[in-house]
């Protein structure tokens, strides 16, 4: 074999042997990253540093001792923590519930852009973030986090289960928690919200207060409109709004008698009082018991049907 084809061929298995190697020490690597980024990170069997999850409800982390937890370390401008974000929320839906609860503490500095970024995403649980460089913060130094992404999943007692850099490894962990160990007082149970006394009592409060709109009575119309609105973390109502709004009953007399255009512009305007009176009465409601989720308060949605109908026995009724 002459020296040049014995060279190149030297060269080739020398490519070969970094190849393989490569192909060896690549998985390896990527199961190992805990080994690399996440020794300061608490030791399983380790009580959690207690911090202030919501300040609006004076709510902290040992308050929710009793379910499992899971702490989240990201922030938006992290590139790890985004490409990892599309399975982080799926982990959510899938495990998410009144016994386990996610909280997402973030290292954003601009109030803006992580709002934004957790509206995007799609993150349900709950979100914290002190506004500070994560050399700076508070929770990085007390839960040991130099590398993010970076989770924890903590037991009932508030104690480490898992440590982390790793989603996969989060997954897998979730999946064989004991629910058997869940204990939630009553007082701190998920619920939705309530008008105070129940839904009969919202009933009557609804028969007493709305005003029947006078056109709709002199020419019979009847309908039903719907109503959402948010039920804030104080039982306060905010955002009302109609988001649908329909004639239910037209087919009497002193409406059938109008003309094409007349009719037109009777039902529209009815519609409007309908509307204006539905959004009217929910504003002026008495505040209602929030309803609560991992054992905190939260705004919540809630959609309200108004009926208007008229009673022919001497009665108009909402």
């Amino acid at each position: 074999m002459s020296s040049y084809l014995f060279h190149q061929v030297k060269r080739g298995l020398r490519l070969a042997a970094v190849i393989a190697c490569l192909a060896v020490v690549s998985p390896c690597h990527a199961q190992d990253l805990d080994s690399l980024y996440a020794q300061s990170m608490l030791h399983n069997g380790m009580e959690a540093p207690d911090f202030m999850v919501d300040s609006t409800s004076n709510t902290r982390l040992k308050d929710l001792q009793g379910r499992y937890v899971v702490l989240h370390f990201w922030a938006s401008w992290c590139p790890d923590c985004r490409k990892d974000m599309p399975e982080m929320v799926s982990i959510e839906n899938d495990f998410e519930s009144d016994s386990l609860v996610f909280i997402h503490v973030s290292y954003d500095t601009d109030r803006e852009k992580w709002w934004n970024y957790v509206g995007e995403s799609g993150m349900q649980g709950l979100q914290f973030c002190e506004m500070k460089k994560m050399k700076e913060s508070l929770t990085a130094q007390a839960f040991g986090i130099k590398w993010i992404p970076a989770m924890y999943v903590l037991n009932t007692e508030g104690k480490v289960l898992l440590a982390t850099v790793q989603i996969e490894k989060l997954r897998q962990r979730l999946s064989h928690l004991d629910y058997s160990r869940v204990r939630i007082p009553r007082s701190r149970r998920a619920c939705e919200p309530t008008f105070p006394g129940g839904d009969n009592a919202m009933m009557a409060y609804l028969a007493r207060h709305i005003s029947y709109p006078r056109t709709a009575s002199n020419y019979g119309l009847e309908g039903q409109t719907v109503v959402k609105f948010l039920v804030n973390t104080d039982g306060s109502i905010s955002d009302v709004r109609v988001v649908q709004n329909r004639i239910t009953v037209e087919d009497r007399k002193p409406f059938q008698r109008l003309a094409g255009d007349e009719k037109r512009r009777t039902r529209e305007k009815v519609l409007e009082l309908f509307a204006d009176e539905a959004i009217r009465v929910v504003s002026s409601m008495p505040k209602w018991k929030p309803g609560v989720r991992n054992g905190i308060p939260m705004k919540v949605e809630y959609e309200l049907p108004i009926n208007f109908r008229i009673d022919y026995g001497g009665n108009v009724t909402g």
